[in-house]
């Protein structure tokens, strides 16, 4: 019987890993998260779990939306080096757009050399309109 629940449980985590997956670009708060997974045989209160577990583990980031009073959830995609770069944040459609560049590895040692302060990457989110997001306001 114990092994049912266990395997019950691992079962309800990747339910919940391949959502969080298939959306890598993308932040969610417990609410969309349950209603996303809802009619998944996965519990609202074990989705609570499983984020705070999966936040532990290093598989999923827990973010401040703006405002800062909201939380937010994304993958930690650990093959692509998720948690070794920035992000950029697009405030009208919420994509996430991996940003893997050199400057911001200059920009990274800059802020610690001359301002005595070290970056977390994979907590660094940069906010602003994505391009497609800029088309559609210049089109209205």
């Amino acid at each position: 019987m114990k092994n049912e629940k266990n395997i019950y449980k691992t079962s309800q985590r990747e339910i919940l890993l391949d959502f969080l997956r298939s959306h890598p670009d993308e932040e969610f708060s417990t609410e969309e998260i349950t209603g996303a997974l809802c009619g998944e045989a996965i519990g609202k209160s074990t989705v609570y779990r499983l984020i705070s577990k999966l936040c532990e583990d290093g598989d999923i980031l827990r973010t401040r939306g703006a405002g800062g009073k909201k939380i937010l959830y994304r993958y930690i995609d650990k093959a692509h080096a998720c948690d070794e770069h920035f992000h950029l944040k697009c405030r009208n459609c919420g994509k996430i757009i991996h940003l893997d560049c050199k400057l911001m590895a200059e920009l990274e040692e800059h802020i610690a050399g001359e301002h005595g302060f070290r970056l977390d990457p994979k907590s660094t989110v940069i906010n602003g309109v994505c391009l497609e997001c800029e088309k559609k306001e210049n089109k209205e």
